[in-house]
């Protein structure tokens, strides 16, 4: 009789569980801006940054991203704007640190979906767009832009091409 009731407690628990009470994968998470660094003049050649610095305008954030021909930005998912000033470090022949800044102003639709219980919700953008903020400085390293998509639903691909 014991056995009968272990059994059936157990098949009770088995059957409480839920095939979403786990999150994995990245389809389940809020995408980001993802750009990829190319040559100027080879415009196919990726180009790997020595240093950038990404500091986020409106909230206190700063990512740091070394040795890479790409860079993931978040976005604001309660509004329909977010800016990121992009800080490019160089060294020069003589082994000296220069750096070029660039501003960034991202324009979304933000759409919360729900994934599911475990996972909650993610936030995908539509009508996606960027503008580089005219730099007075003269210290400008971004020479163009290619939007790659208007839609921002996954970090699978990138989204943004930026030449330098």
């Amino acid at each position: 009789m014991k056995k009968v009731w272990l059994l059936a407690f157990g098949c009770v628990l088995l059957s409480a569980c839920e095939k979403d009470d786990i999150c994995a994968g990245n389809e389940f998470v809020t995408p980001n801006v993802v750009i990829e660094l190319y040559d100027r003049l080879e415009s196919e050649t990726p180009k790997r940054a020595v240093k950038i610095a990404a500091i986020a305008n409106g909230f206190n954030d700063t990512l740091f991203f070394k040795n890479s021909t790409k860079i993931e930005l978040p976005l604001q998912i309660n509004t329909n704007e977010t800016s990121w000033k992009l800080r490019l470090y160089e060294l020069t022949p003589t082994n000296d640190t220069i750096h070029k800044a660039d501003e960034l102003r991202f324009n979304y639709t933000p759409e919360a979906l729900y994934v599911s219980k475990a996972c909650g919700y993610k936030t995908i953008f539509h009508d996606f767009s960027t503008v580089r903020v005219p730099n007075t400085t003269g210290n400008s390293w971004i020479q163009s832009i290619y939007r790659a998509t208007n839609e921002l639903t996954t970090n699978e691909h990138a989204h943004i091409h930026l030449y330098y």
